[in-house]
């Protein structure tokens, strides 16, 4: 089934690590302002605007392992002794679009995002 879900980042300055990222190529796509990311080129190093969601897109013809993204201190935060809090997410499908589940969010590290 064709999938499409929107990701409300509600934290500036916080660039995009990949923790793993492969999808059907020009099909299943991850937009990070606009840019898309597909096949095996993930968005490494961006950093998602507040007010532009992250959104996936796929067509369900191909089934690819997916992808893992978190977002990253950037170098000019001071390290914490407390781990950080996951950032606020808004996930959003169509219901006409809607997989039979949601594509899971799980942190591992602070603020991952996850489809597989």
């Amino acid at each position: 089934d064709s999938q499409r879900c929107n990701i409300s980042v509600n934290e500036n300055g916080k660039a995009i690590s990949v923790e793993s990222f492969q999808t059907e190529s020009g099909y299943d796509k991850l937009f990070v302002n606009g840019e898309a990311f597909s096949g095996s080129s993930g968005p490494r190093g961006k950093y998602p605007s507040t007010g532009r969601p992250i959104i996936w897109t796929s067509d369900g013809s191909v089934a690819s392992p997916g992808w893992k993204i978190c977002l990253t201190a950037t170098q000019t935060e001071a390290p914490s002794s407390t781990p950080p809090a996951a950032p606020t997410t808004t996930v959003t499908m169509p219901p006409t679009e809607a997989p039979s589940s949601t594509p899971p969010i799980d942190a591992p590290c602070a603020g991952a995002w996850s489809v597989t």
